[in-house]
């Protein structure tokens, strides 16, 4: 499994999902048909840049959260620069997501 990841620190809330825009060649790479499944991760960073990380000897705590979606099958857009996705808020990037993306991947059941 491919992942292209971005970050936000202001994504759009649209109810059950967030509307995020991403570059147009992005939107195309994602969506296209191929052997590797791809898949889109957006981090949702606080507005403040000295709140993204915090670090000390026994941690690296990356502050608020991330979410995926596939963009396999999505259509064509006549849109030049940007077209803009909805990424579900129950998509949430976790490590217990990041497994079954994995296993979803292995039996070429991610869409």
């Amino acid at each position: 499994m491919d992942a292209q990841l971005k970050a936000s620190s202001g994504l759009t809330d649209a109810g059950t999902t967030f509307r995020f825009p991403l570059p147009k060649k992005n939107y195309d790479d994602l969506r296209a048909e191929t052997m590797v499944p791809r898949i889109l991760v957006v981090l949702d960073m606080p507005s403040e840049a000295a709140d993204w990380l915090v670090v000390d000897e026994s941690n690296l705590v990356l502050r608020r959260c991330a979410y995926w979606a596939s963009l396999s099958g999505m259509p064509d857009n006549d849109n030049a620069t940007t077209v803009t996705v909805d990424i579900p808020k129950a998509n949430r990037f976790d490590p217990d997501a990041l497994a079954d993306l994995m296993e979803r991947a292995r039996r070429g059941a991610l869409t």
